[in-house]
């Protein structure tokens, strides 16, 4: 081992050690002021100690400098203090500390259910605990599917900046969502959970998305991101999404616009309450003859009581197909009305699905295997991101679409206000596209207002065929690998 080695196992170790002091350090202020880190949820606890928590974090964080400064580390805040600061309030941590069986029955009541659930799924390393006095400002944002929303501020001791995020109550239903989205993405959006102190609720505590979810972001911004580089980034990110879902062996089953969050330039794929084990979610639909989801982002093959991995990528399909179009879909009213059903006008209908002139053939095959009848015949997520990576990267930085393209969205967009507009003077208000619940008996046949020319090929044939359509410089697609797989670190 050369002289380079040596130095760089030793930078190692004293950081190790450097990290070590400082969690103990923090570990004994938690201690020392248990009530102001809500530990009265948790554990027992019989005094506050002396002392204000301003000075005495203050008085910390000069130790945690100097600990760095002195052996000639340079001080990193979000990783030598937020970050351990996250780690020592981990549920993790807690029951290491004081045991998992107190903290589980020190738990508010209605909240017990679920944090011996977390143990249990050996999810505890990946959830914080946040005191309900760190929150402010709530405000009821709007309900996802049957559970309420609520938009805070979060100002933790340790950090002054205000971080915004949303709480949901935790139920069964969100309990799925956690161990979901923490066995396949990890913490991305996902940050712990807080109790009530009104209510003793448990509820999830998520962070806020900058920019909305990505149906705001088509609608606020129709003709703002029409980049066909800046798209195939966005479908390459969703398609990841799904790749480590599917990895695990997860179906998210409610695949739509509104379950993606935009933040920091970034997307994710959220709201796994009504995901299931792929090997279950064909006998889960089968078994109750029910299915929750949007119109017409349900499969068809749904309807007959099947659901794979498959259904997933035709709701990614109309999703891709969407960020070329930019039709914002209204309420499934407007589409179940019986002018609208099964041998209606299609040609006029809010809801059809045609090709959009002006974009490139290989992207129209995308969009068009996604939405293949057959599920079979539709790419899996992984092979999906293969094939449009090696596209993306021969892209040029900026690729504008053409200008017919843009005639297209302003053409819909004012067709579908007209048909809105007609529709709520015959019917009534017209509500905003949302998520339901369906009965497969009732659940209805979009297929009809579809006009896309289906080749019933697989999607490696598909995208083969189109080669001729895509720039010279891009390789060949009949033989895709899978890509490599993400990797996030817990808390």
């Amino acid at each position: 081992m050369d002289d380079q080695e040596l130095d760089l196992l030793y930078a190692q170790q004293l950081n190790e050690e450097l990290q070590l002091q400082s969690r103990n350090a923090i570990a004994r202020l938690i201690e020392e002021l248990p009530l102001d880190f809500g530990l009265e949820n948790l554990v027992p606890v019989k005094t506050n100690g002396v002392g204000t928590m301003v000075e005495k974090m203050a008085m910390l964080y000069q130790e945690v400098c100097e600990y760095y400064n002195a052996n000639g580390i340079p001080f990193d805040h979000a990783w030598h203090w937020s970050f351990v600061w996250r780690q020592q309030l981990s549920y993790k941590a807690l029951g290491s500390h004081y045991g998992v069986d107190q903290v589980v029955s020190a738990t508010n009541p209605r909240g017990r259910k679920a944090v011996k659930q977390i143990y249990l799924e050996n999810l505890d390393s990946y959830m914080q605990w946040f005191p309900w006095s760190w929150f402010s400002n709530m405000q009821f944002i709007g309900a996802g599917g049957f559970s309420a929303v609520y938009a805070a501020l979060m100002i933790p001791p340790y950090d002054a900046q205000p971080t915004r995020v949303a709480l949901k109550i935790v139920d069964d239903k969100i309990l799925n969502e956690i161990s979901v989205q923490s066995k396949a993405f990890l913490p991305l959006l996902f940050q712990g959970l807080t109790v009530c102190e009104s209510t003793g609720d448990l509820m999830m505590v998520m962070k806020m998305s900058n920019d909305g979810n990505l149906e705001d972001h088509m609608q606020q911004l129709p003709l703002g991101d029409l980049d066909l580089k800046t798209i195939t980034g966005t479908i390459l990110r969703l398609a990841q999404n799904l790749t480590d879902l599917h990895k695990v062996q997860m179906n998210h089953r409610n695949v739509h616009p509104r379950n993606i969050m935009c933040t920091d330039s970034d997307y994710f794929l959220v709201d796994y309450r009504y995901a299931t084990p792929s090997k279950e979610s064909s006998a889960v639909t089968s078994l109750t003859k029910a299915v929750y989801g949007r119109l017409p982002y349900i499969a068809p093959e749904v309807r007959r009581g099947v659901y794979t991995e498959k259904s997933d990528m035709y709701s990614l399909g109309i999703i891709i197909w969407q960020l070329v179009s930019k039709v914002i879909f209204p309420s499934p009213d407007v589409l179940l009305d019986g002018a609208n059903a099964a041998g209606g006008n299609v040609e006029d209908n809010p809801y059809r699905i045609e090709h959009v002139e002006g974009v490139p053939d290989w992207y129209k095959k995308l969009y068009v295997s996604c939405l293949e009848p057959r599920p079979e015949n539709r790419p899996e997520a992984a092979e999906l991101c293969v094939v449009l990576q090696a596209i993306h990267d021969k892209l040029d930085y900026s690729v504008p679409l053409n200008r017919r393209v843009t005639e297209y969205i302003v053409a819909r967009r004012a067709e579908v206000a007209d048909h809105q507009r007609t529709y709520a003077k015959v019917k009534g208000m017209v509500s905003a596209s949302t998520s339901r619940l369906y009965t497969l008996s009732n659940l209805p046949s979009t297929e009809h207002f579809f006009s896309l020319p289906f080749r019933h090929i697989p999607f490696a044939m598909a995208m083969a065929d189109a080669s001729a359509s895509i720039p010279s410089s891009s390789p060949s697609f009949t033989s895709p690998s899978p890509p490599a797989q993400s990797v996030s670190t817990p808390i």
